[in-house]
Protein backbone atom coordinates (compact mmCIF):
# COMPACT_ATOMS: atom_id res chain seq x y z
CA UNK A 1 0.00 0.00 0.00
CA UNK A 2 1.82 3.73 -1.29
CA UNK A 3 2.17 5.50 1.36
CA UNK A 4 0.19 9.18 2.01
CA UNK A 5 1.65 12.13 0.67
CA UNK A 6 1.58 15.22 2.65
CA UNK A 7 -0.07 17.40 -0.14
CA UNK A 8 -2.98 14.40 -0.08
CA UNK A 9 -3.47 14.71 4.13
CA UNK A 10 -6.81 15.86 5.36
CA UNK A 11 -7.33 18.09 8.04
CA UNK A 12 -7.73 16.05 11.64
CA UNK A 13 -6.92 12.71 9.19
CA UNK A 14 -4.55 10.23 11.71
CA UNK A 15 -1.97 9.50 9.29
CA UNK A 16 1.37 6.77 9.17
CA UNK A 17 3.76 7.94 7.28
CA UNK A 18 7.51 8.18 6.36
CA UNK A 19 9.07 11.81 5.88
CA UNK A 20 12.53 13.52 5.62
CA UNK A 21 13.49 15.71 8.11
CA UNK A 22 14.49 18.70 5.91
CA UNK A 23 15.38 21.59 8.70
CA UNK A 24 15.53 20.66 12.86
CA UNK A 25 16.02 22.68 16.02
CA UNK A 26 16.16 21.58 19.44
CA UNK A 27 14.23 24.16 21.68
CA UNK A 28 12.91 24.73 24.78
CA UNK A 29 9.01 25.52 26.07
CA UNK A 30 8.49 28.02 28.12
CA UNK A 31 8.82 25.51 30.93
CA UNK A 32 12.46 24.44 30.19
CA UNK A 33 11.54 21.32 28.89
CA UNK A 34 13.19 20.13 25.44
CA UNK A 35 11.56 19.40 22.04
CA UNK A 36 12.56 19.49 18.23
CA UNK A 37 11.34 21.81 15.86
CA UNK A 38 11.59 19.75 12.30
CA UNK A 39 10.56 20.77 8.90
CA UNK A 40 9.48 17.32 7.10
CA UNK A 41 9.11 17.03 3.50
CA UNK A 42 8.08 14.07 1.01
CA UNK A 43 7.54 14.61 -2.71
CA UNK A 44 4.33 16.48 -1.84
CA UNK A 45 5.31 19.12 0.25
CA UNK A 46 6.74 19.80 3.40
CA UNK A 47 5.23 20.83 6.82
CA UNK A 48 6.68 22.18 10.25
CA UNK A 49 6.17 19.37 13.24
CA UNK A 50 7.27 19.54 16.90
CA UNK A 51 8.84 16.43 18.30
CA UNK A 52 8.16 16.65 22.44
CA UNK A 53 9.88 15.12 24.75
CA UNK A 54 8.69 11.92 24.99
CA UNK A 55 10.89 11.09 22.32
CA UNK A 56 14.35 13.34 23.67
CA UNK A 57 16.63 9.94 23.23
CA UNK A 58 15.87 10.12 19.35
CA UNK A 59 16.97 13.91 19.19
CA UNK A 60 20.63 13.54 18.19
CA UNK A 61 19.76 10.48 15.97
CA UNK A 62 16.98 12.75 14.03
CA UNK A 63 19.24 15.00 11.51
CA UNK A 64 18.70 16.47 8.46
CA UNK A 65 18.20 13.90 5.58
CA UNK A 66 17.77 11.99 7.80
CA UNK A 67 14.27 9.88 7.54
CA UNK A 68 11.91 9.23 10.29
CA UNK A 69 8.61 6.73 10.34
CA UNK A 70 5.67 9.18 12.12
CA UNK A 71 1.87 8.65 13.24
CA UNK A 72 0.36 11.55 13.37
CA UNK A 73 -2.45 14.24 11.92
CA UNK A 74 -2.44 17.35 10.11
CA UNK A 75 -4.09 19.90 12.40
CA UNK A 76 -4.05 23.68 11.97
CA UNK A 77 -2.71 26.79 14.35
CA UNK A 78 -3.13 30.43 14.16
CA UNK A 79 -4.16 29.57 10.68
CA UNK A 80 -0.91 27.64 9.75
CA UNK A 81 -1.03 23.93 8.94
CA UNK A 82 1.32 22.17 11.10
CA UNK A 83 1.53 18.03 11.38
CA UNK A 84 0.80 16.68 14.96
CA UNK A 85 3.23 14.03 16.11
CA UNK A 86 2.31 11.48 18.09
CA UNK A 87 4.45 8.67 17.50
CA UNK A 88 8.09 9.24 15.73
CA UNK A 89 11.17 6.99 14.82
CA UNK A 90 14.20 6.64 13.03
CA UNK A 91 13.40 4.71 9.62
CA UNK A 92 15.76 1.69 8.18
CA UNK A 93 17.43 2.33 4.69
CA UNK A 94 14.81 -0.66 3.48
CA UNK A 95 11.80 0.69 4.41
CA UNK A 96 11.79 3.87 2.22
CA UNK A 97 12.47 4.81 -1.67
CA UNK A 98 14.82 7.86 -1.95
CA UNK A 99 12.14 9.04 -4.48
CA UNK A 100 9.25 9.20 -2.07
CA UNK A 101 11.28 12.73 -0.68
CA UNK A 102 13.16 14.09 -4.55
CA UNK A 103 10.20 16.59 -6.29
CA UNK A 104 10.88 16.39 -10.03
CA UNK A 105 9.41 18.40 -12.56
CA UNK A 106 6.58 17.55 -14.51
CA UNK A 107 8.39 19.01 -17.78
CA UNK A 108 10.06 15.60 -19.87
CA UNK A 109 13.09 16.44 -19.36
CA UNK A 110 15.12 15.33 -22.15
CA UNK A 111 12.12 17.26 -24.23
CA UNK A 112 12.64 20.42 -22.19
CA UNK A 113 17.04 20.55 -22.55
CA UNK A 114 16.74 19.69 -26.23
CA UNK A 115 14.51 22.34 -26.66
CA UNK A 116 16.39 24.75 -24.97
CA UNK A 117 19.15 24.06 -26.67
CA UNK A 118 17.57 24.41 -30.26
CA UNK A 119 16.73 28.08 -28.84
CA UNK A 120 20.32 29.11 -27.93
CA UNK A 121 20.90 27.17 -31.66
CA UNK A 122 19.26 30.51 -32.97
CA UNK A 123 21.36 33.04 -31.66
CA UNK A 124 23.37 34.67 -35.02
CA UNK A 125 26.10 36.68 -33.27
CA UNK A 126 29.07 35.07 -33.97
CA UNK A 127 30.65 36.00 -30.54
CA UNK A 128 27.65 34.96 -28.45
CA UNK A 129 27.34 31.66 -30.49
CA UNK A 130 30.41 31.13 -29.73
CA UNK A 131 30.50 31.35 -25.93
CA UNK A 132 26.90 29.68 -26.08
CA UNK A 133 28.16 26.65 -27.63
CA UNK A 134 31.31 26.09 -25.32
CA UNK A 135 28.33 25.59 -22.84
CA UNK A 136 26.27 23.46 -24.70
CA UNK A 137 29.39 21.11 -25.56
CA UNK A 138 30.26 20.83 -21.96
CA UNK A 139 28.65 17.35 -21.24
CA UNK A 140 28.94 17.77 -17.41
CA UNK A 141 27.75 20.92 -16.64
CA UNK A 142 24.38 20.51 -19.14
CA UNK A 143 23.77 17.44 -17.24
CA UNK A 144 23.61 19.04 -14.11
CA UNK A 145 22.07 21.86 -15.75
CA UNK A 146 19.51 18.80 -16.05
CA UNK A 147 18.80 17.67 -12.53
CA UNK A 148 19.59 21.19 -10.49
CA UNK A 149 16.85 23.01 -8.87
CA UNK A 150 15.93 26.65 -9.36
CA UNK A 151 15.86 27.15 -5.85
CA UNK A 152 15.55 25.35 -2.49
CA UNK A 153 11.97 26.20 -1.57
CA UNK A 154 10.40 29.16 -3.05
CA UNK A 155 9.84 28.24 -6.32
CA UNK A 156 10.60 25.57 -8.81
CA UNK A 157 12.55 23.55 -5.80
CA UNK A 158 12.65 20.20 -7.55
CA UNK A 159 14.88 17.84 -10.25
CA UNK A 160 14.97 19.44 -13.22
CA UNK A 161 13.56 22.99 -11.83
CA UNK A 162 16.72 25.09 -13.14
CA UNK A 163 15.80 23.52 -16.36
CA UNK A 164 11.96 24.28 -16.38
CA UNK A 165 12.73 27.55 -15.21
CA UNK A 166 14.92 28.87 -17.98
CA UNK A 167 13.11 27.62 -20.74
CA UNK A 168 10.18 28.89 -19.79
CA UNK A 169 11.90 32.26 -19.37
CA UNK A 170 13.40 31.91 -22.85
CA UNK A 171 9.86 31.31 -24.09
CA UNK A 172 9.19 34.81 -23.17
CA UNK A 173 12.12 36.10 -24.29
CA UNK A 174 12.03 34.98 -27.64
CA UNK A 175 8.49 36.38 -27.57
CA UNK A 176 9.71 39.87 -26.29
CA UNK A 177 11.91 40.37 -28.30
CA UNK A 178 10.02 39.82 -31.77
CA UNK A 179 7.92 42.67 -29.84
CA UNK A 180 10.33 45.40 -28.86
CA UNK A 181 13.41 46.62 -30.25
CA UNK A 182 16.15 43.97 -27.85
CA UNK A 183 19.21 42.48 -28.43
CA UNK A 184 17.68 39.15 -28.45
CA UNK A 185 21.10 36.66 -28.69
CA UNK A 186 22.26 38.62 -26.06
CA UNK A 187 19.13 38.58 -24.04
CA UNK A 188 18.84 34.29 -24.87
CA UNK A 189 22.49 33.62 -23.60
CA UNK A 190 21.66 36.05 -20.32
CA UNK A 191 18.38 34.31 -19.68
CA UNK A 192 19.94 31.01 -19.71
CA UNK A 193 23.15 32.48 -17.69
CA UNK A 194 21.18 34.34 -15.06
CA UNK A 195 21.01 31.70 -12.56
CA UNK A 196 23.79 29.77 -13.81
CA UNK A 197 25.53 30.24 -10.56
CA UNK A 198 22.68 28.13 -9.15
CA UNK A 199 24.90 24.84 -10.41
CA UNK A 200 27.59 25.48 -7.38
CA UNK A 201 24.87 27.10 -4.63
CA UNK A 202 22.48 24.67 -4.04
CA UNK A 203 23.32 20.83 -3.03
CA UNK A 204 20.84 18.64 -4.67
CA UNK A 205 22.33 14.80 -4.24
CA UNK A 206 20.31 14.37 -1.30
CA UNK A 207 16.89 14.12 -0.59
CA UNK A 208 16.65 17.46 0.20
CA UNK A 209 18.01 20.58 -1.02
CA UNK A 210 20.58 22.20 0.74
CA UNK A 211 23.01 25.16 0.46
CA UNK A 212 27.07 24.65 -0.41
CA UNK A 213 29.34 26.21 1.69
CA UNK A 214 30.17 28.34 -1.58
CA UNK A 215 26.58 29.13 -1.96
CA UNK A 216 25.96 29.95 1.57
CA UNK A 217 29.09 32.45 1.48
CA UNK A 218 29.51 33.60 -2.14
CA UNK A 219 25.59 33.39 -3.60
CA UNK A 220 24.60 32.27 -6.86
CA UNK A 221 24.95 35.97 -8.73
CA UNK A 222 28.80 35.79 -7.67
CA UNK A 223 29.23 32.19 -8.63
CA UNK A 224 27.21 32.64 -11.88
CA UNK A 225 29.70 35.41 -13.19
CA UNK A 226 32.60 33.11 -12.29
CA UNK A 227 31.31 30.35 -14.24
CA UNK A 228 31.12 32.70 -17.67
CA UNK A 229 34.47 34.43 -16.71
CA UNK A 230 35.63 31.42 -16.81
CA UNK A 231 34.30 30.02 -20.35
CA UNK A 232 34.76 33.26 -21.73
CA UNK A 233 38.50 32.77 -20.58
CA UNK A 234 38.78 29.87 -23.30
CA UNK A 235 37.87 32.45 -26.12
CA UNK A 236 40.63 35.11 -26.78
CA UNK A 237 38.90 37.13 -28.91
CA UNK A 238 36.13 37.82 -27.05
CA UNK A 239 34.72 41.47 -26.99
CA UNK A 240 35.27 43.33 -23.84
CA UNK A 241 32.01 44.71 -24.17
CA UNK A 242 29.75 42.48 -24.33
CA UNK A 243 31.49 40.29 -21.81
CA UNK A 244 30.52 43.50 -19.53
CA UNK A 245 27.11 43.00 -20.80
CA UNK A 246 26.37 39.60 -19.97
CA UNK A 247 27.97 40.39 -16.58
CA UNK A 248 25.54 43.06 -15.96
CA UNK A 249 22.41 40.75 -16.58
CA UNK A 250 23.58 38.60 -14.42
CA UNK A 251 24.44 40.98 -11.81
CA UNK A 252 21.13 42.55 -12.13
CA UNK A 253 18.72 39.75 -12.19
CA UNK A 254 17.66 40.21 -8.56
CA UNK A 255 16.01 43.89 -9.43
CA UNK A 256 17.30 45.52 -6.16
CA UNK A 257 19.29 45.43 -3.36
CA UNK A 258 17.11 44.30 -1.09
CA UNK A 259 16.35 40.90 -2.97
CA UNK A 260 19.75 40.64 -3.20
CA UNK A 261 21.05 41.97 -6.51
CA UNK A 262 24.42 43.28 -6.49
CA UNK A 263 23.20 45.79 -9.75
CA UNK A 264 20.06 47.44 -10.78
CA UNK A 265 18.88 46.31 -14.29
CA UNK A 266 20.59 49.32 -16.79
CA UNK A 267 20.11 47.89 -19.78
CA UNK A 268 17.02 47.06 -22.01
CA UNK A 269 17.85 43.70 -21.87
CA UNK A 270 18.13 43.43 -18.06
CA UNK A 271 14.96 44.72 -17.48
CA UNK A 272 13.39 42.27 -19.76
CA UNK A 273 15.15 39.46 -17.47
CA UNK A 274 14.12 40.62 -14.38
CA UNK A 275 10.95 41.06 -15.22
CA UNK A 276 10.45 37.40 -16.46
CA UNK A 277 12.53 36.00 -14.12
CA UNK A 278 9.97 37.54 -11.13
CA UNK A 279 7.04 36.67 -13.44
CA UNK A 280 7.81 32.61 -14.13
CA UNK A 281 8.86 32.24 -9.98
CA UNK A 282 6.26 34.21 -9.30
CA UNK A 283 3.54 32.21 -10.98
CA UNK A 284 5.17 29.22 -10.32
CA UNK A 285 6.01 29.90 -6.87
CA UNK A 286 2.22 30.73 -6.30
CA UNK A 287 1.02 27.40 -7.69
CA UNK A 288 3.43 25.17 -5.86
CA UNK A 289 2.28 26.93 -2.51
CA UNK A 290 -1.39 26.37 -3.13
CA UNK A 291 -0.23 22.57 -3.69
CA UNK A 292 1.46 22.24 -0.72
CA UNK A 293 -0.81 24.10 1.66
CA UNK A 294 -4.17 23.04 0.64
CA UNK A 295 -6.76 24.53 2.04
CA UNK A 296 -11.13 24.36 2.52
CA UNK A 297 -11.22 27.91 2.28
CA UNK A 298 -11.03 30.66 -0.21
CA UNK A 299 -7.69 31.62 1.60
CA UNK A 300 -4.65 30.08 2.14
CA UNK A 301 -2.54 30.25 4.71
CA UNK A 302 0.16 33.33 4.19
CA UNK A 303 2.90 32.68 1.77
CA UNK A 304 6.40 34.09 2.50
CA UNK A 305 7.19 34.90 -1.22
CA UNK A 306 3.88 36.82 -1.16
CA UNK A 307 5.12 39.11 1.59
CA UNK A 308 3.15 36.75 4.35
CA UNK A 309 0.08 37.43 2.17
CA UNK A 310 -2.80 35.30 2.12
CA UNK A 311 -3.51 34.24 -1.03
CA UNK A 312 -6.88 33.84 -2.97
CA UNK A 313 -7.60 30.72 -4.50
CA UNK A 314 -11.32 30.91 -4.64
CA UNK A 315 -13.58 31.14 -8.46
CA UNK A 316 -11.67 34.11 -10.33
CA UNK A 317 -13.03 33.51 -13.60
CA UNK A 318 -13.72 36.86 -15.26
CA UNK A 319 -16.96 36.69 -18.06
CA UNK A 320 -16.38 38.47 -20.97
CA UNK A 321 -19.49 41.57 -21.71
Amino acid sequence: MPKPLLKDLKLNEMADTFLAVMKRQEKNTKNGEPYLNVILADAGGEIEANIWKEYAELFPQIQENTVVKVRGSLNEYKGKRQFNVSQVRVAAPDEYDLGDFIRKTKKDIPQTLEKLKNTLASIADADLKKLADLFLNDAKLMADFAKAPAAQSMHSACIGGLLEHTAAMLEFAVFLAEKYPLNRDLLLLGVFLHDIGKLRELEYGKMTFGYTDEGNLVGHINLGVEILQDKIRLLSDFPPQKKMLLEHLILSHHGIPEFGSPKMPMTKEAVVLHHIDNIDAKMVGFDEFVEKNPTETNWTAKAYMFENRQLYVGGTSVKNN
